[in-house]
């Protein structure tokens, strides 16, 4: 005997197990990964509550007592600046019965009283008091519990796993290509929720893929050239250095995923990539939307991709910045939130126009809604057998590979 317990096995775990075993390697997943019940919970369990997401940007909480709430699959997080200025995430469940502390998606407070019985809690999620209870009552015990939060550059992250991974690598890597664009000192200037009838896996494999582009989106390839094959891009981008330089936009190549990602930390990506000829942003007559970013001193006609762990990639031009958030409802359902975000001082209507800002990723994001939901009323048929993946999928590739060992 050596003292571990056994492992029993539920009927939902052994499904997926076998299923991730008989995974053939450079091809789409089997359905099940998209239909099946048993699959979606352990993508709950060992996905969603253990990744990192994006829960918003500082611009959203400028006082203290400032908060909002990141909602996913049920559960309810309260994002909240204290009195110093920094960042709590808490469960927005009151200690006593449980009942949701805050009802309203954003506000601003001095402390948090729970509707039902009127506990009180701190900024930080320390309880105040105990209306009505005993002196007895350990207030050191019964505080709202807490997430793990990073604010990176802005961006502020949270988790909802007891030992998420590492964020503190990601940091380390990425500070030197996001630090110019002066993510921290821009704002929200749009959001868009777009709902889409298909399971969050086919959303995510979309978005890591410009296979579709050429014939799903015109908008998009008439301006970004990654809708090419690799050895007609390639050229291009080999151009992005010198002209990046220039302005002060990062132009290294830093992949910290899969196999290359330190043991423990989240997949970290960047790349800077060319856009065609006359385009210097992602607009739809190619000039310039917002004000420069950051430290920017001007256009190298290019656009980053970055990721921080799978659920949060972004896209960078040198006038604005595009984040993504992949969003499961359940099996069947999800939203693909977007949110734009321009420089601190930028004003609406004299330094940028909403509908022009938004322009390119709202149709692209449409048409993408239409094609990601007849791909998956394709994969529910009874005659779907998973393709090899072509070589311009190679980043779906990656993220199926990431997806199945974090299930496993």
């Amino acid at each position: 005997m050596t003292g571990k317990p056994s492992l029993h096995l539920t009927p939902w775990q052994d499904e997926v197990t076998d299923l991730i075993a008989a995974y053939r390697p450079g091809y789409a997943l089997e359905q099940p990964f998209y239909t099946s019940d048993a699959v979606f919970q352990r993508d709950v369990e060992r996905v969603f509550l253990l990744e990192w997401h994006l829960a918003g940007h500082i611009s959203e909480l400028p006082d203290p007592g400032d908060y909002l709430l990141f909602d996913l699959l049920g559960e309810s997080v309260i994002v909240v600046r204290d009195r110093e200025g920094a960042f709590h995430a808490l469960a927005n469940v009151c200690r006593h019965r449980g009942s949701r502390v805050c009802l309203e998606p954003r506000g601003n407070v001095s402390r948090f009283s729970c509707p039902y019985h009127a506990w009180v809690y701190n900024l930080d999620g320390s309880l105040f008091s105990a209306r009505l209870m005993g002196a007895e009552t350990k207030k050191a015990d019964l505080g709202l519990k807490r997430f793990s939060v990073e604010v990176f550059h802005g961006l502020i992250y949270v988790s909802l796993s007891d030992t998420p991974e590492d964020f503190s690598t990601t940091r380390t890597l990425l500070e030197p290509m996001v630090a110019p664009f002066g993510l921290a000192q821009t704002k929200i200037a749009a959001r868009a929720s777009y709902p889409v009838a298909a399971n969050w896996k086919l959303l995510v494999e979309n978005y890591n893929e410009c296979y579709h582009c050429t014939s799903a989106h015109p908008e998009f390839s008439r301006s970004h050239v990654i809708h090419l094959p690799d050895r007609l891009h390639e050229p291009l981008n080999a151009e992005v250095g010198a002209r990046a330089a220039e302005t002060g936009a990062p132009a290294e190549l830093l992949d910290a995923t899969g196999p290359n990602k330190p043991k423990g930390s989240i997949d970290t990506y960047y790349r800077r990539y060319a856009l065609f000829d006359g385009y210097q942003t992602g607009s739809e007559d190619g000039k310039p939307l917002a004000p420069l970013l950051g430290d920017l001193t001007g256009w190298d006609d290019a656009a980053s991709d970055i990721y921080v762990g799978i659920l949060n990639p972004m896209l960078v031009y040198a006038d604005h910045a595009v984040l993504y958030r992949f969003v499961p409802v359940d099996k069947d359902n999800s939203i693909q939130e977007i949110i734009w975000l321009v420089h601190e001082d930028a004003v609406e209507g004299r330094d940028y126009d909403k509908d022009r800002l938004t322009w390119l990723w709202d149709v692209t994001t449409e048409s993408d809604k239409l094609i990601i939901e007849k791909n998956q009323e394709g994969v529910n048929s009874r005659f779907y057998e998973p393709g090899p993946f072509a070589p311009m999928e190679s980043y779906t590739q990656w993220f199926v590979e990431t997806y199945l060992r974090s299930i496993a």
